[in-house]
C-alpha cells in the first residue's frame, strides 16, 4: 500500500456511527393573546394557536385573557376561573362547564402538559385503632393531543402538612396503561388531626411514559414484491409485499423503535393503538382495516392488517397502482416525572 494512502488511513480512523437521535420532550403548548372579549372569541384562538378545540357553557361571558406564552393548561385556568367555570375534558376536547352557585373551583395543579385536580375527598374511620384515613380521588390529564401509554396507578407524596402535622401515605402500588386523555389517581392519607379543617399543602410526584406526537408514515407504492423500510424520528417502520387473497387483502409491518425504547411488561401491550389508511386511487377515499394483530418485543413489533368487503364480501382491489398506505404510530417515547402540588383542600 502506498504510504500516503496508509497516512492518510490512519487520519481518517474507523467510522464512528452517529448517536441515534433523542426523543422530543413533551412540553406544554403556549398561548400568546393579549385582548378582551367574549370568551368563545377568546377560547376559539387558545385552540387555533394550540390545535387544541376548547369549548364554554357560557361563551358569551367576558374575559381578558394577558397570556405571553403562557401553557395552554394555565391560560385556560385563568379564563375559567374569570367566567365561573370549571375545566373538564371529554373525549379530544377541553369543555369549560359552569361552576353550581356557591361552589368553589376544584384544587388544581398543573406541569407542562399535565393537569391533576382534586375530585372527591372522602373520610374513612378506622374502629380497630380509631385512627381516621382520608382518600383523595383525583383527575390526572393531560393535553388531549399525544398518547400517554403507561402512568403510575396512584400518586407518590413528598410532603404533606394538616394541623401542624405530616400525614403519611402508602407508596405507589404500579403502573397502567390508561385510556384517553384522563387517568383516575388516588392518594390516601393517614395521620391527619381529628381538628384539621383542610391539608395546607400536598405535594408529589408520579411517572409517565409518553409520546409528544404521532407519526404518520406514508407508502405511496403498494405494487412491490420486496419490504420497503422508511425510517422517521428514528423509528423504522418497514412495509412488506400486499398479500391480496381471494377475499381480503392483507397488510404486513414491522416496527423497529431506538434503543431509548422504555422498557414495557409482557402484558402491557401499546401497539394496539396503531392505525393504519388505505387511500384509494381518487385521494379522497379511505379504507380502515377489519382485523388486525399485532406482537410486541422490546422495542420491535409486528402487525398485521386485512380489509375485507361488507357481509363477508370480496374487498374489490383489482389493481394495487395508484393505492397509498399511511401507517399512524407513536414517535418515540420518553419516561417523564411529572410533580404536583395542592394548597388547602377542604376537609369533610
Amino acid at each position: 500500500m502506498p504510504r500516503i494512502l496508509f497516512a492518510a488511513l490512519l487520519l481518517v480512523g474507523p467510522a464512528v456511527a452517529a448517536d441515534p437521535p433523542k426523543p422530543p420532550p413533551i412540553t406544554a403548548r403556549l398561548v400568546m393573546l393579549n385582548k378582551s372579549g367574549p370568551l368563545s372569541e377568546l377560547l376559539a384562538e387558545v385552540s387555533r394557536q394550540t390545535g387544541l378545540t376548547v369549548e364554554a357553557a357560557d361563551g358569551a361571558a367576558k374575559a381578558t385573557a394577558a397570556f405571553d406564552r403562557t401553557p395552554f393548561w394555565e391560560a385556560v385556568e385563568k379564563l375559567a376561573g374569570q367566567t365561573g367555570h370549571r375545566i373538564s375534558v371529554d373525549g379530544n376536547k377541553v369543555k369549560l362547564v359552569k361552576l353550581a352557585a356557591g361552589v368553589k373551583p376544584p384544587p388544581t395543579a398543573t406541569d407542562g402538559p399535565f393537569r391533576a385536580t382534586v375530585k372527591k375527598v372522602t373520610a374513612r374511620k378506622d374502629f380497630e385503632t380509631g385512627g381516621i384515613e382520608y382518600e383523595l380521588q383525583l383527575d390526572v390529564t393531560w393535553e388531549p393531543r399525544f398518547p400517554v401509554f403507561l402512568i403510575d396507578t396512584d400518586l407518590r407524596v413528598t410532603a404533606a402538612a394538616a394541623g401542624g402535622q405530616k400525614p403519611t401515605t402508602e407508596p405507589p402500588s404500579g403502573r397502567v396503561l390508561p385510556v384517553g386523555y384522563t387517568h383516575p389517581a388516588t392518594v390516601r392519607l393517614k395521620g391527619v388531626p381529628r381538628t384539621a379543617g383542610k391539608i395546607d399543602t400536598l405535594s408529589g410526584t408520579f411517572r409517565v411514559t409518553a409520546a409528544d406526537h404521532r407519526l404518520s408514515v406514508e407508502f405511496k407504492d403498494l405494487t412491490g414484491d420486496k419490504p420497503v423500510s422508511q425510517t422517521a424520528e428514528g423509528v423504522t417502520v418497514t412495509l412488506k409485499p400486499v398479500r391480496r387473497l381471494e377475499k381480503r387483502v392483507e397488510f404486513g409491518f414491522e416496527l423497529e423503535y431506538p434503543p431509548s425504547h422504555p422498557e414495557f411488561e409482557s402484558f402491557q401491550l401499546w401497539a394496539g393503538g396503531n392505525r393504519l389508511r388505505l387511500i384509494a386511487p381518487d385521494n379522497r377515499t379511505t379504507y380502515e382495516p377489519t382485523d388486525y394483530s399485532a406482537d410486541e418485543t422490546g422495542r420491535r413489533v409486528r402487525a398485521e392488517y386485512s380489509f375485507s368487503g361488507p357481509n363477508g364480501q370480496p374487498f374489490a382491489l383489482p389493481d394495487l397502482k395508484g393505492w397509498r398506505a399511511v401507517y399512524d404510530t407513536p414517535c418515540p417515547m420518553v419516561e417523564r416525572t411529572v410533580s404536583f402540588a395542592f394548597k388547602d383542600i377542604d376537609l369533610p
